[in-house]
């Protein structure tokens, strides 16, 4: 698939509600794909290593906003996602929008009110591959 194809074919699935397009900054051919229930905790754990700006923080949360983060910065997460985050997490473990951690399996309940927290989940899956991603590329825009 060409460039320009898959950059359309991303924006059809960032525009779509499937969730978010993260672009190396570096080279547009690679794309990592993440939905909102691994990306929202994804970005409370990128607040809690206190790198990016607040503004730049929020932008990373709304889709299509295009916030984008440096090449720096996206190594530092990769970083400290490897040396703090990866080792305390267990293999059936996910990261739940408070930052807290949990073994319950997802079951797809849609929780409302206090208990919305339990919808978003970051997968010790996704948060390999994602700073994977971070140590490679050449910083990156969340579509």
């Amino acid at each position: 698939m060409a460039a320009a194809e898959l950059v359309a074919s991303a924006s059809r699935y960032a525009l779509h509600g499937m969730g978010f397009v993260l672009t190396d900054l570096g080279d547009e051919d690679k794309i990592v794909f993440v939905n909102f229930w691994n990306w929202r905790p994804t970005v409370e754990l990128i607040r809690s290593f206190e790198i990016i700006p607040e503004q730049r923080l929020v932008d990373l949360g709304e889709q299509c906003m295009g916030a984008e983060v440096t090449k720096a910065e996206a190594r530092e997460i990769g970083r400290r996602i490897n040396a703090e985050v990866l080792p305390k997490l267990a293999v059936d473990e996910r990261v739940l929008w408070d930052l807290s951690t949990t073994r319950e399996p997802d079951d797809g309940t849609f929780h409302k009110g206090a208990d919305q927290y339990r919808n978003y989940g970051a997968t010790r899956d996704w948060l390999e591959k994602f700073a994977a991603f971070c140590l490679s590329c050449d910083g990156f825009e969340v579509m």
